[in-house]
């Protein structure tokens, strides 16, 4: 009987895990690696030249399209990613996180989102790549340098944890529903921005690569800590 309840209640509390914790020490150290080691290779396409020609081949497909409704759910959609969006969804979930007593939880997901502000903000010094030349779609144009994309950046660090946090108490069928929408949520963001002409295409997947590649490392320090405090 006792064998029997340890396996009925050992896939919830898997299902309950923090998202970093989930993921784990491997998880974590699979997800930087190779998140990182595409973001490198993004960058060596930009920084030699390289990803002109599909940069521009791609623009020049999105931006053939011309529909009134699509524009105006990408107006939406693209504020999703913004630096507003993306602090409120992650200080609230802080703060929920906070009043269940999971203190260490609450300061992962503020130092998850902090950190990938920060880091854009560096890579974007660093590389200092001009904005699309081309006439963005009544959007503002940013005053910011190109890459990485920070809409798509702080997209792919944030709302995969704010979306676990919403779902880590329900049906494995809810969090894999809520999990697709915030997959497909990061993924319109990013076209979005080349969408508007703000950003090329290898900014999108740069931003993509350095927000996923932060939360890999997010989640091997949590990891870190969390065994380190149950020893």
């Amino acid at each position: 009987m006792i064998k029997s309840r340890t396996v009925k209640n050992a896939p919830d509390r898997r299902r309950h895990r923090f998202l970093p914790y989930a993921i784990g020490t491997t998880g974590g150290v699979a997800l930087a690696a190779v998140a990182f080691w595409f973001f490198k290779q993004q960058a060596d396409h930009v920084v030699e030249g390289r990803a002109d020609q599909y940069d521009d081949a791609i623009m020049e497909a999105v931006h053939r399209i011309d529909n009134p409704s699509l524009t105006h759910a990408l107006h939406a959609i693209t504020q999703l990613g913004s630096h507003a969006a993306i602090g409120t969804a992650a200080g609230l979930t802080a703060i929920a996180i906070l009043r269940r007593g999971r203190k260490q939880d609450a300061w992962t997901v503020v130092i998850s989102t902090g950190g990938a502000m920060v880091i854009n903000t560096v890579l974007k010094n660093i590389f200092q790549r001009q904005r699309p030349q081309e006439l963005a779609r009544r959007i503002k144009l940013p005053r910011s340098h190109s890459f990485p994309s920070g809409h798509s950046l702080l997209s792919a660090a944030t709302y995969p944890i704010v979306a676990h946090h919403l779902v880590q108490r329900r049906s494995v069928a809810a969090q894999a529903l809520v999990h697709t929408l915030s997959t497909m949520t990061i993924l319109s963001v990013g076209f979005s921005r080349v969408y508007f002409g703000v950003h090329f295409p290898s900014d999108v997947l740069g931003g993509f690569a350095a927000g996923l590649g932060w939360l890999g490392l997010t989640s091997l320090s949590h990891t870190v800590v969390e065994k380190g405090n149950s020893e």
